[in-house]
């Protein structure tokens, strides 16, 4: 973890903002699973590629892909003293939004909603502090400009995850922590076509899931907490064990004595249990894409593969080999190949895995 602007926590791994992620370390043994065993199979669809390098020269890296053809990405200005945020598909990228490189921007929580993108941007003020601000454009060029939402975002905190910002009943929601850090999370949401920011203080450290759920990020006993009726639901694991979970899949993984993980998935009422191949690592935060894939890299010879466990059959399907920097949102995988810098990037929709 880092706190990666001074309203920003950025949860990418242990402590998201003083909120612990994973639960204290315990001597407790992990619960005997038995192991997932429908075999594996390689997937015969050809993924979407595209250079990594745009016409003038600057590296690419997309950070949400619409579809097979369209992303949203960030790339220096071609003499380096502007970050962008584009647009890209065919023809031309479009720039949606330049801050110049020592400002220090970043584009987080990137999400798409009925043809219009949303997006936080964080960059340093002429002042000196950093702000954070939240962003809309439509997808179509025509339909408008990009249209700054609010400034007043509070301790804005990201996962990492496809739902670090959802847009629901005609608001763009996310979660902020609290001023005193505690035990406690903002629940914050603008209009989608901006106005006052409506502000809700909950028990508890949740992030956002499927809507209307959000998933604990407490040490110790996992939960889901339904955000229209209050609805609680507790996650069975051991004190042993990492819980990650959407409303229908957890991903429960516990460190044995020798050093190695173990990586169990199961429904979020504990029911349907078992145990990932060894020597495999979870791509992310988000669990069970589409509610049926739960995506991950494994080792092969000297090469990475990237896989996609299929939950409801126990399959594990090979998807790609030799594959670099991997990303997932909603139905979409993304993946560089090329070393050091990205030599291109590769996109597969799972929708269209049998």
């Amino acid at each position: 973890m880092r706190r990666a602007r001074p309203l920003i926590a950025l949860a990418a791994a242990l402590v998201v903002g003083g909120w612990l992620l994973f639960s204290p370390a315990s001597h407790d043994a992990p619960p005997a699973v038995a192991p997932s065993g429908a075999g594996t199979v390689t997937a015969t669809l050809q993924p979407g590629t595209m250079p990594a390098r745009l016409a003038d020269g600057a590296v690419y890296t997309p950070l949400l892909y619409l579809d097979a053809g369209t992303s949203v990405g960030t790339a220096p200005s071609a003499d380096g003293s502007v970050e962008r945020l584009l647009l890209r598909g065919a023809g031309a990228p479009r720039e949606l939004r330049s801050v110049p490189k020592d400002r220090f921007p970043q584009w987080l929580g990137v999400t798409a909603a009925d043809g219009v993108l949303y997006w936080a941007e964080s960059s340093a003020t002429a002042a000196g502090p950093y702000e954070t601000r939240l962003w809309r454009a439509p997808v179509a060029p025509a339909a408008g400009p990009p249209v700054a939402l609010t400034a007043d975002t509070g301790a804005i905190v990201f996962f990492e995850s496809q739902y670090d910002m959802v847009v629901a009943d005609g608001r763009l929601h996310w979660v902020a922590a609290t001023p005193d850090d505690a035990p406690k999370t903002e629940l914050r949401s603008v209009a989608v076509g901006g106005g006052a920011v409506s502000t809700k203080v909950i028990d508890g450290r949740f992030r956002w899931s499927a809507w209307p759920w959000l998933v604990s990020v407490d040490p110790g006993a996992a939960a889901l907490l339904n955000s229209s009726d209050g609805q609680r639901r507790p996650v069975p694991a051991t004190a042993a064990e990492t819980v990650l979970c959407s409303p229908e899949w957890c991903r429960a993984i516990a460190e044995t004595a020798s050093g190695r993980n173990l990586v169990d998935v199961m429904h979020a009422d504990g029911s349907n249990r078992r145990r990932l191949p060894a020597d495999v690592n979870a791509i992310g935060v988000d669990i069970g894409l589409l509610d049926r894939f739960e995506l991950l890299t494994g080792v092969e010879g000297e090469s990475l593969r990237l896989l996609a466990h299929d939950l409801p059959t126990g399959r594990t399907i090979v998807l790609a080999g030799e594959v670099g920097v991997v990303t997932a949102r909603g139905s979409m995988v993304w993946w560089s190949t090329g070393s050091p810098d990205p030599a291109d990037w590769h996109v597969l929709d799972l929708r269209q895995l049998a």
